[in-house]
């Protein structure tokens, strides 16, 4: 059974240690066009070779202030079965979403969205979508963001599943100069 639920101080512990590393045999590519009166730039879907897992970076805000602060974070908890009975008995993190609202746009900007990688492509990561859209639209936020490296076609499909649409991209303004997508959907439908 999954209880997606505010997360407790031991669980923001869990959220920091998740895996949110991913595999893909896909990734976004862009050309530019500079000409002379017209920048054109495409993004192209190309297929690899073989599939890459990526990493990704850490969870580098401290997600006690964030906690403490009202930020809309959302834990998902499975209960396990216990081997020698029918009852649940304890729990593991399975996922997590961290959405950071900003009243003056009026919208919130998913900085995390994690799921344990055993249990990808089980609807959590829906689910705790559609709840953080649900506190977001609670908390009068008209919209809602993501950024996602184009390397992370996962991602970015489930994003678009979910009814986000791209609405532009970075490009070289991380350290290791990855280009991000932009994503964003309305809150209130």
């Amino acid at each position: 059974m999954l209880q997606i639920r505010r997360p407790t101080l031991h669980d923001l512990n869990d959220c920091v240690r998740l895996d949110s590393s991913y595999t893909t045999q896909r990734v976004w590519q862009m050309s530019l066009d500079v000409q002379a009166h017209d920048i054109q730039s495409n993004f192209h879907l190309i297929y690899l070779p073989r599939p890459v897992t990526f990493t990704t970076a850490p969870v580098t805000e401290n997600l006690l202030q964030c906690w403490q602060r009202g930020d809309c974070l959302l834990a998902a908890r499975m209960q396990r079965p216990e081997t020698t009975q029918d009852a649940l008995v304890g729990s593991a993190l399975v996922g997590f979403i961290h959405l950071l609202p900003d009243p003056q746009t009026r919208s919130g900007r998913i900085v995390h969205h994690a799921i344990a990688p055993d249990h990808r492509r089980r609807g959590i990561g829906g689910r705790l979508l559609q709840a953080a859209i649900r506190w977001a639209r609670e908390h009068n936020l008209h919209s809602a963001t993501v950024e996602v490296p184009t390397k992370n076609h996962p991602a970015i499909s489930f994003y678009m599943e979910q009814g986000f649409t791209f609405t532009g991209f970075h490009e070289r303004t991380y350290g290791d100069q990855e280009i991000m997508f932009q994503l964003a959907r309305s809150t209130l439908r």
